[in-house]
Order: structure tokens, then C-alpha cells, then sequence
């Protein structure tokens, strides 16, 4: 059952962790799972195990928490676990896939309009912004979607042109991919439309 193996993600050997967190990735694409992850308390362990020091425990559980974090009460309870600082971590990994996951788990609590404030309160911005720079398009189009998501909020925009992110956003219209170019159109468009952003 779900109980025994949430438990082992807290398990001190690596090894029983990393079999665990493969287990509930793979439970994590169902819908009903989605459910079932956060009503048996899953939140937390997997929360926790962000914290690990290996990338493979962090690969598994990152995209546990992608696809629980489509559900939007789980949004909420993600964050409310503490999963913000470790994911803001994990932004700055020098691995690609980590990069790439822990952005599109972001990407998906932005889209919730507390967490878009509190993802910027935690410092998220740098990094997504260095994020969209990557040579690497999975990892820009998680960063630029994530970044779309906060540009929402009137004072996202604010902090987003401060961050320097006009000229990343203007390279990312200039690159091949459609999606990417739709993304940075969208958040351009979000910028404009602020008064405080018209005057720079």
C-alpha cells in the first residue's frame, strides 16, 4: 500500500529512498493518485526528500511532485510543506534534468496566485532568468513557462524588468521554438501592460 512505501522516502539508507521515490513517481501519473499521494500525508516525505544529496533521489521526486502539483489543492499544500526553498535549490543545479523538473514543478505552483507571490519571495527570479539563458531548450521552456506564470502578478512584472529580464525575454523571441517565442510574447505582453514598467 501507499503508507508503508510514503514512509520509506523518510528511510536513512539511499538505496530504500531511491526505491520508494521510483515507486510513487510511478503512482504519480494518475490522476487518482494525485488524490490518494496528499490524502495518505505524502506531501511532506516527498518535501523532504528534495533535501537529499543525491540527483537521482531528487530526479524521482521531482517529477512525483509535477504531476501531483496539477491538482490544485495540492498546489497550496506543496507549498505550505516547505518545498519552495529546495526547489529554488535545485534551480541552480549543475544537472539539466534537475534544472528542468524543479522548474516545471514551479511552473505548476505559479500557477496558483498566492504561490506566484511567494515563488518571488523566495528568491526564484535569478535563477529562473539564468534558467532561460540555457543551451538547453527542455530546461528554457520549463523556466519561461514558470516565469509566464509569475508574470501574472502586477508586482512580479515589477520585479521581473528589475531583474534584468527584458533582454533574456527579447532572446527568447529570437530563438527557433515556437513555444518558447508564444511564452515570451505572453510575458512582454503582461509587462506592458504595468504603468510602473512604461516609464523604463
Amino acid at each position: 500500500g501507499l503508507p508503508p512505501l510514503l514512509a520509506m522516502l523518510r528511510s536513512e539508507d539511499e538505496m530504500i529512498q531511491l526505491q520508494a521515490a521510483v515507486a510513487v513517481r510511478n503512482l504519480s501519473f494518475s490522476p487518482e493518485n494525485e488524490v490518494r499521494i496528499a490524502a495518505e500525508n505524502g506531501i511532506p516525505p516527498l518535501v523532504a526528500a528534495l533535501r537529499s544529496s543525491d540527483p537521482k533521489i531528487h530526479e524521482h521526486v521531482l517529477v512525483a511532485l509535477r504531476n501531483i502539483s496539477a491538482n490544485q489543492d495540492n498546489k497550496v499544500r506543496i507549498v505550505q510543506e516547505g518545498a519552495l526553498a529546495p526547489l529554488v535549490f535545485l534551480l541552480r543545479s549543475t544537472n539539466d534534468l534537475i534544472t528542468q523538473l524543479a522548474a516545471g514543478v514551479l511552473r505548476n505552483l505559479a500557477s496558483n496566485l498566492v504561490n506566484q507571490v511567494k515563488i518571488v519571495q523566495e528568491d526564484a527570479l535569478g535563477p529562473l532568468l539564468a534558467l532561460m539563458r540555457s543551451t538547453k531548450i527542455s530546461v528554457v521552456e520549463q523556466a519561461i513557462g514558470c516565469v509566464r506564470n509569475l508574470s501574472v502578478n502586477a508586482e512580479n512584472e515589477v520585479k521581473i524588468v528589475a531583474g534584468n529580464g527584458l533582454p533574456v525575454l527579447i532572446a527568447c523571441l529570437r530563438m527557433e521554438e515556437r513555444t518558447i517565442q508564444e511564452h515570451a510574447v505572453v510575458v512582454i505582453r503582461n509587462l506592458s501592460v504595468n504603468a510602473e514598467n512604461k516609464v523604463k
